[in-house]
């Protein structure tokens, strides 16, 4: 098989556009390598305290990010992860059921299941000032393929009461 100048410049455009997508792909996380170098002394109560060198605190656009572990456990309090709901307990526990934000948007999604397409995104947004979650239900439309150019069509917001998971349609 014989290269030539066309195979070449053939490949070229072929790496290029299959390797461009790399930068998408990469993740969307800060690079915190100066952070991390910078060593913190934590006070608690006046007593000085580090956590281990396994596990340290970062500052990124001026705010110090810290182990939570080592905040409650130096408050004394017990700190629980629950994977399912994606809650972090620290201290006691809730006394009633509590639903967390991953549990209210598949609250809002079971409630909608009929109705939604694949294409149609439902995620947490906020708070609102009751405590209460305040779920977007919506779909992203590219109107434009060469430039990207997109815009997002609503379907509904919904609140999630975390006491009761009582499901309230703001539109």
């Amino acid at each position: 098989m014989k290269w030539d100048l066309k195979s070449f410049m053939g490949g070229i455009i072929v790496g290029s556009v299959l390797f461009s997508g790399i930068a998408i792909a990469a993740p969307a996380y800060p690079d915190v390598t100066e952070g991390i170098k910078t060593p913190f002394t934590y006070y608690f109560d006046g007593v000085p305290k580090s956590p281990t060198n396994e596990v340290k605190g970062i500052m990124y656009n001026n705010s110090v990010y810290v182990p939570i572990r080592f905040v409650a456990e130096n408050l004394n309090k017990p700190v629980i992860y629950d994977q399912k709901s994606k809650s972090i307990y620290i201290g006691k526990l809730p006394v009633a059921k509590m639903y967390s934000k991953m549990e209210a948007v598949e609250l809002v999604k079971k409630k909608l299941a009929g109705s939604l397409t694949p294409t149609h995104v439902v995620e947490y947004d906020h708070d609102d000032e009751k405590g209460h979650y305040v779920i977007q239900v919506y779909q992203t439309y590219v109107n434009n393929f060469q430039t990207g150019a997109s815009y997002t069509s609503t379907y509904g917001w919904f609140v999630v009461n975390p006491n009761t998971g009582e499901i309230t349609s703001l539109l």
